[in-house]
């Protein structure tokens, strides 16, 4: 078995199609073809139902697409370890990042990265928490900035900053005051996230210490939707206060301020115990803090004007 067929096997499973995967992979399909079809005899099982044009993974496709991957991954790791040894960083960095993170840290911390190490291709995934913290578990990601704690001591986790939920309404919502007591979301329509995010579970443990049932009639799982829903009098909806204020220009949006108990939850970074941190992930930790710092966010207070 050769790392390239697992190359060609994993292109043909995400494209589920051989030209359209050869073509991923800059080979020619009957080479490609031949390549499958040699992985197939050596395991001596069928890799793919062939279904006209469009081919499925079997079921013996699907338990070595699962290796295949953690074996590639492992391999990289290797290579930008040895790459780091050797003074230099390349290869690729994985992470997964909050929504409501990803829309207001990840924009100007990948600029710095970028001039850091420019050959290090950089990827961000906007993920729910629950979501990073499996594909970390799994050896998807090298480094995940999720809602904490994760729930497993195969993670090494490290507190960046203390999230701050708010209330946010259309700007005609009749109500006096910039501030709200958590009991007074009763009855109010609210847009929420589905009920198995991590967001929606933190919301609905908030509202149920203070007493509250919260009145949801609308579910989405985009913060971006959620809030334009909210700009067109469909609801009032509770996000991260630090991905709100970046968008209340134009008037259109209300920010209230929520207390008594004002809803907070911890934000971190989390990596396998066992994986080994290069350069480029060492980087990245550390602009991440330098980032947050600079929209004047800690790990004590919650997110400012």
């Amino acid at each position: 078995m050769e790392m390239r067929q697992l190359r060609y096997f994993l292109a043909v499973a995400e494209a589920q199609n051989f030209t359209r995967a050869a073509e991923a992979v800059h080979v020619s399909q009957p080479s490609l073809s031949v390549q499958i079809a040699a992985l197939e005899e050596e395991l001596g099982a069928p890799l793919f139902d062939r279904l006209g044009r469009r081919v499925a993974l079997t079921q013996a496709g699907q338990v070595l697409r699962e290796h295949a991957q953690q074996a590639l991954r492992e391999l990289e790791q290797g290579t930008q370890a040895i790459h780091a040894l050797t003074g230099g960083e390349r290869g690729r960095l994985l992470v997964g990042a909050l929504s409501t993170v990803n829309a207001y840290l990840i924009p100007p911390l990948v600029s710095r990265f970028r001039q850091r190490f420019p050959q290090v291709q950089l990827q961000i995934q906007a993920r729910p928490s629950a979501d990073i913290v499996a594909d970390l578990l799994a050896n998807r990601l090298d480094l995940g900035l999720c809602l904490l704690p994760v729930g497993s001591d195969r993670l090494i986790t490290s507190r960046l900053f203390e999230e701050t939920l708010c209330l946010v309404a259309p700007a005609g919502f009749r109500r006096k005051g910039s501030r709200m007591k958590m009991r007074d979301l009763a009855g109010l329509p609210l847009i929420l996230m589905p009920a198995d995010y991590c967001l929606r579970k933190m919301v609905e443990a908030e509202c149920a210490e203070a007493g509250v049932r919260p009145q949801v009639s609308i579910e989405m799982t985009s913060p971006e939707g959620i809030l334009e829903a909210v700009k067109q009098g469909a609801g009032l909806t509770i996000l991260p206060e630090l991905f709100v204020r970046h968008r209340l220009a134009g008037g259109a949006l209300r920010f209230i301020e929520l207390y008594d108990p004002a809803p907070k939850h911890p934000v971190g970074l989390a990596h396998l115990a066992t994986r080994h941190l290069g350069l480029a992930a060492q980087e990245f930790i550390r602009l991440c803090r330098s980032t947050l710092a600079d929209l004047h966010v800690d790990g004590s207070t919650k997110a400012a004007n």
